[in-house]
């Protein structure tokens, strides 16, 4: 049996249980996110496979915690008992499908890690969380328009491919998370989201009641994209009305959507988290620390430009990112990086400006 030694745990590997270690920072920055979260006293890991991510917190976060380790899978529930039994914790291990466990049982903080969509499972997720739910989805193909009927039928939204199909991809999954929720009175605050190479990932904030399920659905809407010269801008409102042409070009535009147009952090608890992985122990913290630190500063605007995407149009020559974002601010204009993408950048100005700034640059 093949053992992996990750964070401060030694994990054993069943032949037909799931291991991703490309999912190491994912693990890393969640060990942090729940040591920042003093309130969350109890967690679930309702889709543990090997049972490493709910070890791992129960081994590394500094306080008492009360862990719950789930898979359907009785291989895997066996494994989860032996890998807790071997680094000295001691965890609830659970053999149920994760939709049943959360349909019956509260916790602080659930976690919901699929191979694939999560969709089947937020509904239980917005049942079950009492404080906080993380939510990860690796169906990035359907979630960024690459596979639009996919998307379409698994989070009721119309995802456009754009060059920011990333950061698409995580708010049509947080406005899937927002109508679900809003249909029990509660609403989510988002501590932490992003987009990493294959999956998205969610940390978000549960609030009570129907001011706040009300607020939050009003930071629900659709982006207004023109593919011809990359304008683009959202709309507000489950039910609205946008032009067919472009405001900018003439030309016509599509729309994208519902999802979530609100903030996508918050950034003091972002700054709490970079503290901790700077003082812990993670074998992927310097990569961690240098996304975190680029989504504390990012500019709130639902989406990105792509510097090279906007190049290849006006046939220019890319400049450097971070001359291109002060150059937008001493127009005026808020600017900054973005995680979702190195070529990437963030501001509220329009498109007609950004372009003039990067032909003068060229």
């Amino acid at each position: 049996m093949t053992s992996v030694k990750e964070g401060k745990v030694t994990i054993e590997m069943g032949e037909d249980v799931f291991y991703n270690p490309r999912m190491e920072m994912n693990r890393d920055i969640n060990v942090a996110c729940i040591t920042a979260l003093p309130e969350v006293s109890s967690y679930v890991d309702a889709m543990a496979a090997s049972g490493i991510r709910g070890i791992r917190v129960k081994k590394e976060v500094p306080r008492h915690i009360d862990v719950t380790v789930n898979d359907l899978e009785v291989s895997a529930y066996e494994l989860i008992m032996a890998n807790a039994r071997n680094n000295g914790v001691s965890v609830n291990a659970s053999n149920m499908g994760a939709n049943t466990l959360l349909s019956s049982t509260q916790f602080d903080f659930v976690d919901i890690d699929p191979f694939g969509t999560p969709s089947p499972y937020i509904d239980s997720v917005c049942r079950s969380a009492k404080k906080v739910m993380g939510i990860t989805a690796t169906d990035t193909a359907p979630l960024c328009g690459a596979h639009l009927r996919s998307g379409m039928r698994k989070y009721e939204a119309y995802p456009l491919k754009t060059e920011y199909h990333s950061e698409m991809g995580v708010r049509v999954l947080l406005g899937k998370v927002a109508r679900e929720l809003a249909k029990y009175d509660r609403a989510f605050k988002p501590y932490l989201c992003h987009a990493t190479e294959h999956y998205v990932r969610l940390y978000l904030g549960v609030e009570y009641g129907v001011v706040s399920a009300d607020r939050m659905l009003d930071e629900v809407g659709f982006i207004v994209h023109c593919f011809k010269c990359l304008n683009r801008y959202s709309i507000k409102g489950l039910a609205v009305q946008a032009p067919e042409r472009c405001p900018v070009c003439g030309s016509k535009v599509q729309i994208g959507g519902p999802m979530w147009l609100g903030r996508t952090r918050d950034r003091e608890f972002v700054s709490n988290v970079i503290e901790i992985m700077e003082k812990g122990e993670f074998k992927k913290k310097e990569r961690a620390i240098r996304m975190l630190g680029i989504i504390r500063e990012e500019t709130e605007v639902p989406t990105f430009f792509d510097q090279h995407r906007i190049c290849k149009d006006l046939k220019a020559t890319p400049t450097d990112i971070n001359t291109l974002v002060e150059a937008l601010k001493a127009e005026g204009f808020s600017a900054s990086r973005t995680h979702y993408s190195g070529t990437g950048f963030k501001t509220d100005a329009p498109i007609n400006v950004v372009k003039s700034i990067i032909t003068k640059f060229s």
